[in-house]
């Protein structure tokens, strides 16, 4: 049966998740957590946690899941070693310099590839793989067939999540709440801006999605081999925890579940299986008046379900009660098994104890997660042990069987001591321009500067015919899952046609392009923040990093002089807001599933600003209305090996590049983006 895996803010949910069923917790480290504002736990609460569940059974993940900057490292060492000391089950991880210290801390740890690295095709998955992940948590954002031919293509273990709160953004590719409000998303503090009422003509909250809930699908996605369904919500209340677990334990076994207490619990204006159906139909949704009035007594209902622990183990018991002999009882649970003694029975001065009678006793295991399965019983007549006697040595009994419980689920793992990243490398680059196109008339304005040293262009603006093919870096879909074939084809096209340069946007990206022979190029999107991080991206055998825009300037520039290989940093532009599948402007629809779609437009915000919006091949890209300019701060960017100018609506790219060129400040309003204010 595939895992449910349950969230856990805190004690009380882990309890109720336990008690309720969850085969799987997960939770949250004080400090590096995607939900840094979950009550989440500490060395010691941590240690109390792990307990409580490995005498069930119970797995615990740890959620490591945030981007780390170089000055938080001895930080983070400090709490890998404290969950390891606590024997979790599994880290949870999107930062590949977080993956390399635990490899190096405790190797015998299992690592998971956290949704937030944006794995959505079956390359994401055969490259997590690689990289030593034993798990890997998909996009939210697929469909079943999309979950089935990964999952049943790759050697990794797959996760999705099957419940809970369902972002409009892809997966590990949104700087909304960091752009616009300094609070980053991939820092565990989303401050949630795409539920504000953002809106496209008449049509309102555009961009706020209806909670998922793939419940009733459980079946037919364990019969394609999911290995475990995640339930979302480290920051709902307990009742909520449990209600999930419970209708998805009865899903898995055909029993009838309540999903409409469940949606009453904690829903926005319902569910949605749009993206899994891949249908994108009433998806949709905000927390109504409604919803919260409904809630209060739904909670209560639920609280009903964790009262008392669920049974999760048969038991086998035997019981030797023999004239002049001490007791001996045995159990056996699986693999574990328990022995204890007691004391000589005695004779019984009336009424014997019967077998039966000793059968029934030692099968009251209420109040446990153990059930009673065969039970043997050998009795000589004339035996006499009182009722309390006998549950005494039934208690002792199931206490030891647990403590056996814990020490088989406990690793005990081999910790290294954290060792400092360093780096001999002191580069003095000399900084190089390139720009980032979107459009055939700035791909030919560019390619007449001889001062872009490369050209970053979609892949569907080339031709046979465009001159200059050693200088453009082509850049295909972010999303692949379902077009991951298509673009092997095209990539092979590209490579037959001349051109040897591709972008990367994840790992996934980045096996493919090196397994065709082509040469990858970083981006922004693969979220480097640390020097481990650019060390192991380079690893997977990238040409060149481009470093997040969430990166303070000198953290960047530091980061810049560690790095073997060219390292740069957008440098003018719209900064990326979003990248979604569903179209705001097209009423959610998706739009240029195969090809690139030319509807360029604008929504609202709350102030109402326009908020731009470019739509490409299969996902559409809303921006920043602030453009980003460096241009008068020539002194930075010279820091990098290069500096890249992205544009979107500009007319003339050569002015541009002529106004940095100059040390020229541009006029009117402009953003420096997070680059001198930083996130949290």
């Amino acid at each position: 049966m595939s895992e449910i895996l349950a969230p856990c803010g805190g004690m009380e949910s882990l309890i109720a998740a336990v008690n309720s069923g969850a085969d799987a917790v997960y939770l949250g480290e004080e400090h590096f957590s995607a939900r840094r504002n979950a009550e989440n736990f500490n060395e010691n609460t941590l240690k109390e946690a792990v307990k409580l569940c490995h005498y069930s059974g119970v797995k615990v993940y740890v959620t490591l899941n945030t981007l780390i900057f170089d000055k938080e490292m001895s930080e983070l060492a400090k709490a890998i070693e404290a969950c390891a000391r606590a024997e979790i089950d599994a880290f949870i991880i999107q930062d590949l310099g977080v993956v390399r210290l635990v490899k190096d801390m405790v190797p015998e740890v299992p690592v998971h590839a956290s949704t937030q690295m944006t794995v959505n095709s079956l390359y994401g998955a055969i490259a997590a793989e690689k990289l030593g992940f034993s798990r890997v948590v998909l996009g939210r954002e697929l469909s079943f067939e999309q979950i089935k031919y990964i999952t049943q293509n790759c050697n990794i273990e797959t996760e999705i999540f099957v419940h809970g709160a369902l972002c409009v953004c892809v997966s590990g590719q949104c700087y909304m709440s960091s752009v616009l409000g300094g609070r980053s998303g991939n820092r565990g503090l989303c401050a949630q801006p795409c539920r504000l009422d953002f809106t496209y003509g008449d049509r309102h909250n555009i961009l706020s999605l209806k909670d998922i809930s793939l419940i009733k699908h459980l079946k037919e996605l364990e019969n394609i081999g999911v290995n475990s369904f995640k339930i979302e919500g480290r920051m709902k209340r307990p009742e909520y925890v449990a209600g999930a677990v419970d209708a998805c334990r009865k899903a898995l076994a055909n029993k009838e579940f309540d999903i409409d207490t469940l949606g009453k619990v904690f829903s926005r204006s319902g569910f949605t299986d749009g993206y899994y159906t891949d249908s994108f139909k009433n998806m949709q949704g905000i927390r109504t008046k409604e919803d919260v009035v409904s809630a209060p007594r739904a909670l209560n209902a639920m609280k009903q379900i964790y009262h008392r622990h669920f049974v999760r183990h048969i038991v086998d018991i035997n019981a030797e009660i023999l004239k002049g002999k001490s007791v001996k009882l045995t159990a056996k649970s699986g693999t574990v098994n328990a022995e204890i003694t007691g004391d000589i029975p005695e004779i019984a001065v009336n009424k014997p104890m019967t077998t039966d009678y000793v059968k029934s006793q030692l099968s009251k295991l209420g109040g446990t997660v153990y059930r009673a399965g065969d039970v043997n019983v050998t009795l000589d007549e004339g035996l006499i042990i009182s009722a309390s006697g006998l549950n005494e040595l039934r208690r002792r009994l199931i206490a030891h069987l647990s403590e056996n419980m814990l020490i088989k689920n406990s690793h005990n793992y081999r910790i290294n001591p954290y060792r400092e990243f360093t780096s001999d490398i002191r580069k003095n680059p000399r900084m190089a321009y390139r720009c980032e196109v979107s459009n055939q008339q700035q791909l030919k304005e560019a390619l007449s500067e001889d001062d872009y040293e490369f050209i970053y262009a979609p892949y569907d603006l080339l031709s046979e015919n465009t001159p200059d093919k050693f200088r453009i870096i082509a850049l295909p879909p972010v999303f692949l899952a379902d077009c991951e074939n298509e673009v092997k084809k095209k990539l092979l096209w590209l490579k037959e046609s001349g051109y040897t340069h591709i972008g990367s946007y994840t790992v996934g990206h980045t096996l493919l392009i090196k397994e065709l022979g082509l040469i990858p190029h970083g981006t922004i999107r693969q979220n480097i923040t640390n020097s481990i991080s650019a060390s192991e991206h380079i690893k997977t055998g990238l040409q060149d990093i481009s470093l997040s825009p969430e990166l303070l300037m000198q953290d960047a520039i530091d980061i810049a002089k560690k790095t073997p290989a060219k390292c740069g940093i957008i440098a003018y532009g719209r900064l990326p807001l979003m990248l979604t599948r569903r179209c705001p402007i097209n009423d959610g629809k998706p739009c240029g599933k195969n090809k690139r779609k030319d509807c360029k437009g604008f929504i609202k915000d709350r102030q109402g600003n326009n908020i731009p919006v470019i739509c490409g091949i299969n996902t559409v890209e809303i921006l920043n209305p602030d453009v980003l300019v460096l241009s008068d701060r020539q002194r930075d960017i010279n820091s990098f090996d290069f500096v890249i100018l992205k544009f979107t609506y500009e007319k003339n790219t050569g002015e541009i590049l002529r106004m940095y060129k100059n040390d020229i400040k541009s006029e009117g309003k402009l953003t420096r983006g997070l680059y001198y204010r930083g996130v949290q």
